[in-house]
């Protein structure tokens, strides 16, 4: 039987904080009931636990009915969906919460778990149908407490440490130590990061399980506009390697580490580097880098970018080459995609390197 595909925005009216289940479950009930696309109807609202599902959920899709076991979750964690959707049963499991993220959809997907948030987001998928429907673009349901966020400047910190080692096993004391960030915020990280399904925790050690997910869902809110400030110079050196080496010379023992086409060119050579691109901690004397470098600052075209970053943990994870002080891989993997001039092909070349951050699996 062919399966049926809906895709919609689905819109709904009201900005709330859902903070307990009996929250959810009412919202849930007049989203779900209001559908003017899907027919829904509540064959029990409410089951007593030992039948193992909190409600059924009638869908009629074209004349096909399906009962859903669902289960109400205020906050679902990677390790829940794996527990709906391993638990045996006649009818298939149907997870509603107040929001989920896409990196949860995509567990369902995997899966076989249906869902669906109060935001519009669903996936339905069983026998003969399909439904895929996006969230509305703007929030209107959240959970209480909401996660923080990872990719934020600061936060990113413990991101950066994790993909730049992504073999290692961490505790939670030595990221706090790696990253400079406080007890409370690494554990929050954490926590969301493994209820996200990146990392996993077995006892007390930590490790990145889905490498490739989290720098994909990075490199999505990445904006280097937003997290940097860009100063460019015209200098009468031309080559490259010169140039990064006169800037070595000049900044000495400050914090810096190179980036972009440069370090990409260092750590596996695919285009020819444009730009020296540098991140420092402060801005140099102009008169002292004019006479150094005979680099004079313009508002374009500089072969050389000094980048002062919003957040110093960029010059908290960097590696030797050749004797320059380089921004990790995935830094220097992120710094490059949207950069243009070829960067973005270097960037794809970089992580495809079989020594990306150390050699990493998938």
């Amino acid at each position: 039987m062919a399966s049926l595909l809906l895709s919609k925005t689905f819109t709904l009216s009201k900005q709330k904080t859902i903070s307990t289940e009996a929250q959810l479950r009412q919202a849930a009930k007049e989203a779900l009931e209001s559908d003017a696309l899907l027919r829904w109807r509540w064959k029990a609202f409410e089951l007593k636990r030992e039948r193992g599902a909190d409600a059924l959920l009638e869908l009629n899709v074209d004349g096909r009915r399906l009962v859903f076991e669902v289960e109400f979750k205020l906050s679902p964690s990677a390790r829940e969906v794996e527990r709906l959707a391993e638990r045996g049963g006649t009818r298939p499991g149907l997870l509603i919460a107040p929001s989920l993220s896409e990196v949860l959809v995509q567990h369902c997907r995997e899966r076989g778990l249906s869902c669906v948030d109060l935001n519009g987001r669903q996936w339905i998928r069983a026998e003969g149908v399909l439904v895929d429907r996006k969230p509305s673009e703007e929030r209107r349901y959240r959970p209480s407490l909401l996660p923080p966020d990872v990719f934020q400047p600061k936060s990113s910190r413990l991101v950066r440490a994790l993909l730049s080692q992504p073999e290692r096993t961490w505790s939670q004391v030595e990221l706090g130590e790696r990253t400079g960030l406080s007890a409370g915020l690494v554990s929050r990280l954490v926590r969301h990061l493994v209820n996200e399904g990146f990392v996993a925790r077995d006892n007390r050690a930590l490790r990145v399980s889905r490498t490739d997910a989290l720098l994909n869902a990075w490199a999505e809110r990445d904006a280097w506009a937003k997290r940097t400030t860009v100063r460019q110079y015209s200098l009468l050196l031309t080559e490259p390697r010169e140039i990064a080496a006169r800037l070595k010379d000049f900044l000495g023992n400050e914090p810096h580490a190179l980036t972009q086409w440069i370090a990409g060119w260092f750590r596996h050579p695919y285009t020819l580097p444009p730009v020296v691109t540098a991140y420092v901690s402060r801005f140099s004397d102009a008169a002292a880098l004019e006479k150094k470098l005979l680099a004079r600052r313009v508002e374009d075209g500089g072969r050389l970018w000094l980048v002062v970053p919003k957040d110093e943990g960029v010059l908290r994870e960097t590696q030797n080459v050749d004797g320059f002080t380089l921004a990790s891989d995935v830094q220097i993997y992120l710094d490059l995609l949207r950069a243009g001039q070829r960067g973005d092909e270097q960037a794809a070349e970089l992580r495809k390197w079989p020594d990306f951050a150390g050699g990493r699996s998938a």
